[in-house]
C-alpha cells in the first residue's frame, strides 16, 4: 500500500481532524463511483492512519486512536448536533471495530435514532449499556428509543383495549370528533351540540 497520508492528500503527521475531513471528503467522492478498489484503498489508509499501524513499511508513525477517541467523538457529535448525520455516519464507520466503545455505539444509536431506524438504534443503545452499565444517559436514550418502538408508555392499556374491542369513552370522542368535522363543512352531525 501506499503511504496513507498521500492517499488520502494529507501531509505526513497531519491532524486527525484533518485526517477526518480528508476522508470524508474522499469518500463523498468515490461512494457513488462503483469503484470498491479506490473505496478500499481509502479505508485501509484512513484505518492505518488512526490506529497508528504502519502499512507496507512507509515509516510514518502516529499516535493511535485511543489518543483522539475523545476529539473524534466531540467532532462526532457537532455532526450529528447540526444535522449532519452523514457526516457523523461516515465518521463513526471510519473506527475500526476494535476501537469502538460504549460511546461509539451510543453514537451510533443516535444518528439512527434520528433517521427514525428505531430497531437499530435500541440495539446499539443496548449495546451502550452494557459495555457501560453505570452510565444513565444510555440505560434512558434505550428506555425512550424503545418505549417509541412499542408505541409509547401506555401499551399495557393498548392491550387491555385491543381484547375487549372498543370502550365507551372510544365512542363518545370518535363522536365528538365526527361531529366537529361535520360543523367544519357547514354540517351538523349531532344537533344538540
Amino acid at each position: 500500500m501506499r503511504n496513507p497520508y498521500d492517499v488520502l492528500g494529507v501531509p505526513q503527521g497531519a491532524a486527525i481532524e484533518q485526517v477526518n475531513a480528508a476522508y470524508r471528503e474522499l469518500m463523498r467522492k468515490y461512494q457513488d463511483s462503483g469503484n470498491q478498489k479506490k473505496i478500499d484503498e481509502i479505508n485501509e489508509a484512513y484505518d492505518s492512519i488512526v490506529m497508528g499501524a504502519p502499512s507496507g513499511g512507509s515509516g510514518y508513525s502516529s499516535g493511535g486512536y485511543s489518543q483522539y477517541g475523545a476529539a473524534d467523538y466531540s467532532d462526532i457529535r457537532a455532526k450529528i448536533n447540526s444535522g449532519r448525520l452523514d457526516d457523523a455516519q461516515i465518521l463513526l464507520d471510519g473506527i475500526p471495530e476494535g476501537s469502538r466503545d460504549a460511546q461509539w455505539y451510543y453514537l451510533k444509536g443516535t444518528v439512527q435514532q434520528k433517521r427514525g431506524w428505531l430497531e437499530e438504534a435500541a440495539k446499539n443503545f443496548a449495546t451502550a449499556s452494557n459495555l457501560d452499565p453505570s452510565n444513565n444517559t444510555y440505560k434512558m436514550a434505550y428506555n425512550k428509543v424503545n418505549n417509541a418502538r412499542s408505541g409509547g408508555y401506555r401499551t399495557e392499556r393498548r392491550a387491555e383495549r385491543d381484547s375487549s374491542g372498543c370502550s365507551g369513552c372510544d365512542i363518545c370522542s370518535g363522536l365528538l370528533c365526527a361531529d366537529c368535522c361535520c360543523e367544519c363543512f357547514g354540517g351538523d352531525l349531532i344537533p344538540c351540540c
